[in-house]
């Protein structure tokens, strides 16, 4: 079986969707930036649409779980339409790396090339995140540190999606040994943009061409897709948020966070942040 699909992965409101627009701009390869509509060519891994088309069954029938068990071959399918065209299959998840009650993989080993996992301080992805689904600062709290956190699994919209805890989400795509994974940091992704973006492009054996990389990150700026948002709009904006591309500030988290909460959120992911340099050998946060 040919591995054509590479996961985009991240906990929601890490940099996926800019990378995204960034990877459409790159294949298409074209002077002017690509419309938003462009990253239809990334479908996120939930989509229920597509589990309907592929197994005839409508997921909101099912129970969640009843679901995860055809994920699997879900994939397989789509990686079986295209394995004589040599296309990469891209797919967007927020799912942490789980195994259904079947005691399987939602995302098999012998079709998947690779992973790319985008990382974010998870201060700032708790106010993104809240910001994002207009709830309160607190309740996103909760969510980051409780390992029963999902997203969807209702009546209408996308599929459940495990997320876990913040720290446990990273782990469970750090630790597997069967799909290789190029992690990298949003934070990087914004400060030292061509070296992080490119390490990407090299990673996924993409064809390397500076002045392509220098454009595609200029079309998929971030200040850009606002205004195309703004002009156009974008369909994966939730209807309960104001915009789906916010601020994307990094320690935006200082306006909103009260130091009681941030003190939780440091405590609990302390080993996960120090080890990607959130915090410092000195126990200080760095952003």
């Amino acid at each position: 079986m040919n591995k054509n699909i590479v996961w985009l992965v991240s906990y929601p409101k890490s940099g996926n969707t800019w990378f995204r627009m960034f990877l459409a701009n790159y294949m298409k390869n074209t002077q002017h930036p690509v419309s938003l509509d462009e990253i239809e060519s990334t479908p996120i891994s939930s989509d229920p649409i597509c589990f309907e088309e592929l197994t005839g069954l409508n997921p909101f029938e099912l129970t969640p779980d009843e679901v995860d068990l055809f994920r699997p071959e879900v994939y397989q399918v789509i990686s079986q339409e295209t394995e004589n065209t040599g296309k990469i299959n891209y797919k967007k998840t927020h799912d942490a790396y789980t195994l259904n009650n079947n005691g399987v993989p939602l995302f098999p080993e012998g079709i998947s090339r690779c992973a790319i996992y985008f990382i974010r301080n998870p201060l700032d992805v708790c106010v993104s995140y809240a910001k994002h689904s207009a709830v309160k600062m607190e309740k996103m709290v909760y969510l980051l540190l409780n390992d029963d956190s999902h997203l969807a699994g209702n009546k209408t919209g996308q599929l459940r999606q495990k997320v876990l805890s913040w720290k446990n989400h990273i782990k469970s795509w750090h630790e597997q040994t069967l799909i290789p994974i190029h992690i990298v940091r949003y934070e990087d992704m914004q400060q030292n943009t061509i070296k992080t973006f490119g390490s990407i492009v090299n990673f996924l054996e993409l064809e390397f061409n500076e002045a392509r990389l220098e454009r595609a990150i200029v079309n998929s700026d971030f200040k850009l897709l606002q205004k195309m948002e703004k002009e156009k709009g974008f369909k994966e904006k939730p209807q309960i948020s104001k915009n789906f591309f916010r601020k994307g500030k990094i320690g935006n988290y200082r306006e909103y966070l009260s130091e009681e909460q941030i003190q939780r959120i440091v405590e609990y992911n302390y080993d996960t942040m120090k080890e990607f340099e959130y915090i410092d050998e000195q126990g200080k946060l760095t952003v």
